[in-house]
């Protein structure tokens, strides 16, 4: 039987939204304030996701082993931490540019972005394997979807729309259905009718049908 992955979601989402920074980094023109300002805007999504991510992560899934087996956790919080302390050097770096940079300049910048990624990558990756089977071993289903409920109750709803628009993309449309139709089910027609808004621009209009054909 298929277990729930935890990680899945946050993590594919995040893959799709770093991807997304690395390819409008590639191709900005740092001498234009335009040009930038697009960078600085997806950057801003990103670097949110990354520490909204880790702040979850810390509370609900390091802090939920922290119960049943603290020593295999330490790790993973010294990572954060380090990567927590990175990522604000690049967002300050990215934030910083006014357009009167060199596209020299820019493409180092680029470089750092994608070394950042692939760091960050290898970093979710691991989680995936080892992370995942760990709360597996030590949870239910039926604790792991509490776990993702607790999650969402504390989120605000701007964040909670930002992790639609990049995680919807990143799975499948029976995924994205499921969740959609537990979402569906505990909101305002209102709530519901703003995700929608904000995954149809994100996605194809053939793929939201699917989506929209598979909800409860």
């Amino acid at each position: 039987m298929e277990r729930l992955k935890s990680l899945d979601p946050p993590h594919k989402g995040l893959r799709n939204a770093l991807s997304k920074l690395a390819l409008i980094a590639g191709k900005t023109n740092y001498a234009s304030v335009e040009s930038v300002k697009k960078l600085q805007l997806i950057s801003k999504d990103v670097f949110h996701l990354l520490k909204d991510h880790t702040a979850t992560e810390n509370k609900f899934i390091l802090g939920a082993l922290d119960a049943v087996n603290k020593s295999f956790t330490k790790d993973y919080y010294a990572d954060h931490v380090e990567m927590d302390q990175t990522e604000q050097q690049l967002f300050d770096r990215i934030m910083s540019l006014n357009g009167e940079q060199t596209n020299d300049f820019g493409h180092q910048l680029y470089l750092d972005i994608c070394q950042f990624q692939s760091h960050y990558l290898e970093h979710i990756n691991e989680e995936d394997v080892a992370l995942e089977a760990e709360m597996q071993k030590h949870f239910t289903d039926e604790d792991l979807m509490q776990h993702q409920i607790a999650i969402m109750g504390e989120m605000s709803f701007e964040t909670l729309l930002l992790w639609f628009k990049y995680i919807v993309p990143a799975r499948r449309p029976e995924e994205n259905a499921q969740v959609l139709s537990g979402f569906k089910s505990a909101v305002p027609e209102s709530a519901f009718n703003a995700v929608i808004e904000i995954i149809k621009n994100e996605i194809s209009e053939n793929e939201l049908h699917e989506i929209q054909s598979l909800l409860k």
